[in-house]
């Protein structure tokens, strides 16, 4: 057994998988809403209380390893560290506290990995693939099967909840200046602007968006997804039936209450960026790409080193 470790801008995820024919299959997955991208202070240094928080999720995890003994654990943070200035301080932190050796992922390497998880359950060759995260959101090009170009934009549900949000659910101006936002940073992005069909989507806020579109539209339609024009309705409900919204949103996703609409306008300014018809969410990503990358690493590693041990005795 196998264990991942997701260091999130919004939250911290332990992932327990068995490996079945060279496919990961999941067995457990322990979640703790920390928030870390709140504790960011103007500077972008990530607060003493920050460390505290991302500290003591990671203490309960430990005790959960220490039990479990999995063969090997593999941590790894995305923009909650990446996008901070004390990163050193903050994986020292982790180290000497938690013994647990930390891995901070870049922008490109995150979007690569969510398409390396995703695809093994992707329901078409071709499309654009997205991840919106609590501080960053990734884009994916994929072609034929195949990757063609990636991107990480500094944009997430949280961040930007925070930047713009003075109460716990937006109100129709905030969520506004959060599309306006989103929009301003796709249009400066260096991904090629081509249309595609299908928006597939990695990721707690694109998997909740699924089910707040069940709810509200009295749907079963789950992962299948929904018609990106849907976006738009479930933007307006704010404004003319806000009760009805945050009601279904504490149904499906309470713990997402005051980040799921922000990352839905960024989601809603992706599909109206490249032309999205039909949106599908994955129930794989970043963490299964990345511990399928580290067996890999490690498979690769050690025939190097038959190789060698080779050359010596020949």
């Amino acid at each position: 057994m196998y264990a991942v470790i997701d260091i999130g801008s919004n939250t911290i995820r332990l992932v327990l998988y068995q490996m079945e024919d060279g496919e990961p299959q999941q067995m457990l997955n322990s979640k703790r809403s920390v928030g870390l991208a709140g504790y960011v202070d103007r500077a972008q240094r990530l607060s003493p209380k920050g460390i505290e928080k991302a500290v003591e999720a990671l203490q309960g995890f430990r005790q959960i390893l220490d039990s479990i003994q999995p063969r090997q654990t593999f941590a790894f943070a995305t923009a909650s560290l990446r996008n901070v200035v004390n990163t050193q301080q903050v994986v020292q932190a982790i180290r000497k506290a938690c013994g647990l050796e930390v891995r901070v992922i870049t922008g490109k390497e995150e979007a690569l990995l969510d398409y390396a998880g995703a695809m093994r359950a992707l329901p078409t060759q071709s499309g654009l693939l997205v991840d919106i995260g609590g501080g960053s959101t990734e884009l994916v090009r994929f072609r034929d099967g195949q990757a063609q170009g990636a991107c990480s934009l500094p944009m997430g549900s949280l961040n930007l909840y925070t930047r713009y949000v003075r109460d716990v659910v937006p109100t129709p101006q905030e969520l506004k200046a959060i599309s306006r936002h989103a929009c301003a940073l796709l249009q400066e992005a260096d991904f090629p602007l081509e249309e595609s069909a299908l928006l597939y989507g990695v990721g707690g806020t694109c998997r909740a968006s699924c089910g707040l579109s069940d709810e509200l539209f009295d749907e079963q339609s789950g992962y299948a997804g929904y018609p990106c024009k849907r976006l738009k309705q479930m933007r307006r409900l704010l404004k003319q039936d806000r009760r009805r919204l945050i009601s279904a949103m504490i149904r499906t996703e309470p713990d997402r209450l005051h980040t799921l609409l922000p990352g839905l306008a960024i989601l809603e300014a992706v599909a109206r960026r490249y032309g999205c018809v039909r949106f599908a969410a994955s129930p794989y990503g970043v963490r299964e790409g990345y511990l399928l990358r580290m067996l890999a690493e490690q498979a690769g590693e050690e025939k190097q080193s038959e190789r060698g041990e080779g050359a010596e005795h020949g």
